[in-house]
């Protein structure tokens, strides 16, 4: 490790301790304008750090390496399954002997359109009934769940599409199906059934709710959903293959949902002062050390950058629906009791807790938690980098 960077790794803690420490004390006061300019300011930090890593690896790489036309070819190759992997190595090596730009591009689409054509691993009858069973579940879902749950209907056409296709690729491309991490995606699977049922409760007990669930915020509801129990089930080789991040992510999202629920109960809670610093310092702490936490362990012990993102998408897809579940029913229950939202500052609908929910269980909590996480995801990989001159230790078999 260079000086420079032997000094910078000192400063840039304290950066993070400092920034860290306003936010919890903003959160603690309820600083409006400090809770915006804090994240903002993580924001910058996490592309400050990112930004070295991601010229090193262009630096690393020759000109052949950043053309286009093999960044196209590489990604068509990536989406082939594990005994066509081999031919598309080839042909990558292939295109390295190319001349010429209109050459290479001719053959990295030509490649890419036979990609597209390749028989899928379970046979085509396997895959033309799987077509049939999600056509046909797509085509029922909407006539069902409607005359159950009118305000579903679009929800639940638009799920089982998106879902259904994943099915299909997944089918197509992988040589079987099997749960690399059994546990965190049971966790996942559960958080998103949950998040269904608690909108079927809400929606059955007041029909009036359906208003705060437009076509578009249900078709995007319906693809976070989706996309998480994808992830949670069949955890794509983009992510990363290892086994610690995933259960730490699921850890991690059970947490943050955890913290959530405390923090709406002990509203109103008066302990004495000690007791009250003592838990305002450790729920001020915790959202964010449930995605830095894992994200910087897992990318500490799997020796590399994507081991920490791979940590943090599963916190993701576990902390948005268990958050979104903990949220309806808390709505309801501070609803029933002074007809306020769950924050308490509006008189409003209970059917807005619904809108609330969407935004910030699927967009506010996540874009922050993604910026904490991969700030330590990038602190872990640069504290593997530190070590990195250093003898290695064996792993266990």
């Amino acid at each position: 490790m260079t000086p420079r960077r032997r000094r910078s790794r000192p400063v840039t803690w304290v950066v993070v301790v400092v920034i860290a420490a306003v936010f919890a004390a903003a959160l603690v006061a309820d600083a409006a304008v400090m809770q915006l300019v804090i994240p903002v300011a993580l924001v910058a930090l996490v592309v400050r750090l990112l930004l070295p890593r991601l010229r090193s690896i262009g630096d690393a790489r020759g000109p052949s390496e950043v053309d286009r036309a093999e960044r196209l070819l590489t990604a068509a190759v990536a989406t082939l399954p594990e005994h066509r992997r081999e031919w598309g190595r080839a042909m990558i090596g292939e295109l390295a002997e190319v001349q010429g730009r209109s050459a290479r591009w001719r053959f990295a689409l030509s490649t890419a359109r036979a990609t597209l054509w390749t028989p899928p691993t379970s046979g085509w009858p396997v895959l033309g009934l799987v077509s049939v069973v999600v056509v046909a579940t797509v085509a029922a879902a909407g006539p069902v769940v409607g005359q159950a749950v009118p305000g579903l209907t679009v929800f639940a056409v638009a799920f089982t599409g998106i879902f259904g296709a994943m099915v299909l690729l997944t089918v197509a491309r992988a040589r079987r199906p099997r749960l690399p991490t059994p546990g965190a995606t049971l966790v996942a699977a559960a958080g998103v059934a949950a998040s269904i049922a608690v909108t079927v409760v809400l929606l059955r007990r007041e029909p009036a709710a359906a208003d705060y669930l437009p076509a578009a915020a249900a078709v995007c509801f319906a693809a976070v959903l989706a996309g998480c129990l994808w992830v949670g089930l069949v955890s794509p080789r983009l992510l990363g293959a290892g086994q610690l991040a995933p259960h730490l992510g699921a850890v991690a999202g059970v947490v943050f949902g955890a913290w959530f629920l405390l923090v709406n109960r002990l509203d109103g809670w008066e302990p004495p002062i000690p007791v009250a610093l003592l838990v305002g310092i450790v729920l001020a702490a915790a959202p964010g050390a449930a995605f830095f936490v894992p994200a910087f362990v897992a990318g500490r012990a799997g020796r590399s950058l994507r081991s920490g993102v791979q940590a943090v998408v599963w916190t993701l897809i576990v902390a948005m629906p268990v958050t979104y579940a903990v949220w309806l029913p808390e709505g309801m229950r501070r609803h029933a009791i002074d007809g306020r939202s769950l924050d308490g500052e509006v008189i409003a609908p209970v059917g807005a807790n619904l809108a609330d929910a969407l935004i910030f269980c699927l967009a506010v909590f996540p874009v922050i938690g993604l910026t904490f996480g991969l700030l330590g995801a990038v602190l872990g990989a640069r504290t593997r980098d530190a070590t990195a001159g250093q003898p290695a230790v064996p792993e266990p078999a």
